[in-house]
């Protein structure tokens, strides 16, 4: 059984910068592997993840020398990758599904992350060795027990983080409790032998059903207008009475006309 358990990282602003430029390197090797890779096929040729890999480390040092700064994990992660990709697509094609030609990372849409190798990094309670950069802070302790295949640290927002894979036995979990009966009824949803019961929850969905549509009712009655302010007389005799149809006051009563004043709800 592998699992992978993601702790966030407390890195100092070295370490973050470190963390970046390790991203950074890592990108740029798979974008150079898959323009590679086009270029060999279109060209008649059969390239591999591994032979482009050979020609990379054959060109490094005179080509890429700020490659080295960083973890040699970063461009072997890379070609990892790289060959992931190309073999998704190709059985993906075989098997008739639609799938996508490997792309280009962007640096500014894509994720920044790198890979670390099982034995290039040391797992404490609180904190990882990276290679070239040191000790790390981690926010908690890994909480597997078992053996590291590997690690990639990443990035989300501002926040680094590193995702450790741990391969660990598979157990079967044991069942210690005694067998029991059970009898479903009406009042009681079930009856154990050993004594126990659970509520029948029907009931309850019966009631909560009811306090909604009375609910529902009480709200729309709320929207209705049958608070109604009373009629009013003025001064000069008129009498205000409310008219349902135009949701106002009619002034009635002065010289047989009739004014109307609405009323802002």
């Amino acid at each position: 059984m592998i699992k992978a358990h993601k702790i966030r990282l407390h890195p100092t602003p070295e370490q973050a910068n470190y963390f970046a430029r390790a991203a950074g390197t890592a990108r740029f090797v798979f974008n150079w592997a898959v323009a590679e890779w086009k270029t060999q096929y279109e060209a008649g040729g059969k390239p591999s993840a591994k032979a482009l890999k050979k020609q990379f480390n054959a060109i490094r040092r005179e080509q890429f020398p700020w490659s080295y700064e960083v973890t040699k994990c970063a461009v072997e992660g890379a070609f990892m990758d790289v060959a992931a990709a190309f073999k998704n697509f190709f059985e993906g094609c075989k098997a008739g599904r639609k799938v996508g030609y490997p792309k280009f990372k962007s640096k500014k849409r894509t994720r920044q992350s790198f890979y670390l190798a099982n034995d290039k990094f040391t797992v404490g309670a609180h904190w990882i060795i990276v290679p070239k950069l040191g000790r790390v802070n981690m926010a908690e302790k890994l909480r597997f027990s078992g053996k590291i295949l590997s690690a990639r640290i990443s990035k989300t927002a501002d926040w680094w983080f590193v995702s450790i894979t741990v391969e660990m036995p598979a157990e079967v979990p044991v069942n210690t409790n005694p067998p029991v009966g059970m009898d479903v009824g009406l009042n009681r949803l079930a009856t154990l032998s050993d004594g126990r019961w659970y509520e029948n929850q029907r009931p309850l969905r019966h009631q909560l059903k009811k306090l909604r549509r009375l609910n529902g009712s009480i709200a729309l009655r709320d929207r209705e207008p049958s608070c109604r302010p009373a009629a009013q007389t003025d001064h000069r005799g008129g009498k205000d009475q409310w008219d349902c149809r135009s949701g106002g006051f009619a002034r009635q009563g002065i010289d047989s006309q009739s004014l109307f004043v609405p009323l802002l709800l």
